[in-house]
């Protein structure tokens, strides 16, 4: 196992960041999950050449975390985008493109 903090904080960061801005610019969600498990999961097998005391099984398992969680964060970021569209074409199909006043007043 990798000892050192900052790589496992690293990687977090960047699955995280790169999912949400890969899903949100170009509406690809499926890319980075099955990109990031597979760049991880070379990485298990080959940091452990490198690295003494490491060994490929722990580091496969992180891949694999890595992978569902940029899952979990696109099928998230799909949600939103999604929902978002929806709101807009509502709102533009209503009034024409101006948003809909629902407050009550009277006259």
């Amino acid at each position: 196992m990798i000892e050192n903090f900052n790589f496992y904080l690293i990687t977090v960061l960047a699955v995280i960041i790169l999912t949400i801005l890969v899903g949100w610019l170009l509406h690809n969600y499926i890319l980075i999950p099955v990109f990031s498990f597979i760049l991880m999961t070379l990485a298990a097998f080959v940091i452990p050449n490198f690295i003494e005391g490491t060994d490929w099984k722990p580091l496969f398992g992180y891949a694999v975390f890595l992978g569902v969680l940029s899952l979990i964060v696109s099928i998230l970021v799909w949600m939103y985008v999604k929902g978002r569209k929806r709101k807009k074409e509502l709102s533009t199909s209503d009034g024409g493109g101006k948003p809909v006043d629902t407050s009550t007043k009277d006259v």
